[in-house]
């Protein structure tokens, strides 16, 4: 009978049937489909927000020079662009997005990065438990370890989305923004409940996969990985 093919449902007969070193490009692949989900995630919610915050403000205009060029009598000529008007209406959820626009790419940089941490950390703790295991084969539980975050992203993207969806902005700015507040004021809730969901479901999956690849028994690998996830609880809620 064939072993799983991951170890998202048995961890434990997964490592075991590789003998502790399971195929990283597997790993590697799951770490990339994590990485574009988040980056579209990120782009979805802006975009979402965008659509939610439909609502103008009065904003000074770039086009302007600022009435210290235009308004002295100084200069022999007119500076460019003191015909402009001095204030422009622009479109709020616009403005904010393309604050945040960096978000998306950036995610493509970080979840990997955030990847490479893991490994470093989960390999630093099995070598100071006695283990024996080799970078490459942490890499591959830390990536596995990774995918359980997806049923975050998508708790968490889903209840966001639903909000913004079903409430009606205001036209003042201030009043839109207490509104957009107030609609997505349970996502804490809805976050934690799968921060502790996705910190159990990859916490057996790193204890199973640091167990067989750096030959520890299950208890101290579990202890090692509780030990790590509490510390990230810690920096959730802080």
């Amino acid at each position: 009978m064939a072993g799983p093919r991951t170890p998202l449902l048995r961890p434990d007969r997964y490592f075991r049937e590789h003998d502790g070193s399971p195929p990283l490009a597997h790993a590697a692949a799951v770490v990339a489909v994590v990485t574009v989900a988040v980056a579209a995630g990120m782009a979805v919610f802006l975009d979402q927000f965008a659509a939610a915050l439909d609502t103008t403000v009065t904003v000074d205009n770039p086009a302007y020079p600022g009435d210290a060029f235009c308004e002295d009598g100084t200069f022999d000529r007119t500076p460019s662009g003191c015909g402009e008007p001095k204030t422009v209406e622009r479109n709020l959820g616009a403005m904010v997005v393309e604050e945040l626009s960096w978000l998306p790419p950036a995610s493509v940089v970080l979840v990997p990065l955030w990847w490479l941490w893991h490994t470093t950390v989960l390999y630093g703790a099995g070598r100071a438990a006695g283990g024996s295991g080799n970078f490459a084969e942490i890499a591959a539980v830390a990536g596995w370890g990774m995918a359980p975050s997806l049923l975050r992203l998508v708790a968490v993207l889903g209840f966001t989305v639903r909000q913004l969806r079903s409430v009606s902005v205001p036209a003042d700015p201030e009043s839109a923004i207490a509104v957009l507040q107030s609609a997505i004021v349970g996502v804490e809730v809805v976050g934690l409940i799968a921060v502790l969901l996705v910190g159990v479901w990859a916490g057996a999956i790193r204890a199973y996969g640091l167990a067989d690849a750096h030959g520890i028994p299950v208890p101290t690998a579990a202890t090692v990985v509780a030990g790590l996830t509490l510390v990230g609880f810690v920096f959730e809620l802080a």
